[in-house]
């Protein structure tokens, strides 16, 4: 049994990318900044976690904000919690958004969080890691499942500790005070997307172990 990853529309993304390089271009460290999050909102996505890692970081960034962009079932806990923090006047939900919409919300975010919780045998490929590398977007990503792989810590993207408010909440601070980090980080992360993530990368990964396997002749 072979696990092939998913992949990325590269030219979905391109004006994204496009956008976010010049956005990420003026950034500085007294800008105000936004956290953003795009996706289903379901208990696998590890909002709860984000919620209170953004609650801290204001507490230390009055500007910065944060926006959900996506609808399900957890808005109404993530919400509420929200609420019973005094901090809804800092954060901003888009509702369900159409997919032809997807590359419009990334095209305009400073960081972009997968902040998923420890989950023991349970694989997965989240979609949004590949699209906001593809939009040339600094991601910051727990350390769970394959993301290892996917997520180079340093280079196009973060790791933290899963279901860790404080390692994530000191982690967008001290980006958040790195402006050129955060233009590099999104730089590399849309490299990473067109040199080992697009759909045709995933084509050629699936020849080969065809190939491999004897199973595609005139390989």
């Amino acid at each position: 049994m072979h696990v092939v990853a998913n992949g990325v529309s590269l030219e979905r993304f391109a004006p994204a990318a496009a956008a976010n390089a010049e956005h990420l271009g003026r950034l500085n460290s007294d800008s105000p900044a936004t956290i953003r999050f795009l996706g289903t909102l379901k208990p696998w996505h590890g909002l709860a976690t984000l919620v209170e890692a953004w609650a801290l970081l204001r507490a230390r960034n009055p500007q910065a904000d944060l926006l959900i962009v996506g609808d399900g079932p957890e808005y109404e806990s993530v919400k509420n919690r929200i609420d019973s923090l005094g901090l809804s006047d800092g954060v901003t939900f888009s509702g369900a958004v159409q997919p032809d919409e997807v590359p419009q919300w990334l095209g305009k975010m400073d960081i972009a969080v997968a902040p998923y919780p420890h989950m023991e045998h349970f694989y997965f490929s989240p979609l949004k890691i590949y699209e906001y590398m593809a939009a040339g977007i600094p991601v910051v990503a727990t350390r769970v499942g394959h993301l290892e792989s996917v997520v180079s810590d340093g280079l196009n993207g973060v790791l933290v500790e899963a279901e860790n408010p404080e390692a994530m909440a000191q982690c967008l601070h001290d980006l958040l005070n790195q402006p050129e980090r955060l233009q590099q980080l999104g730089h590399t992360a849309r490299l990473t997307a067109e040199q080992s993530h697009s759909w045709l990368a995933v084509v050629n990964e699936i020849l080969d172990i065809a190939a491999a396997t004897g199973r595609l002749k005139n390989a």
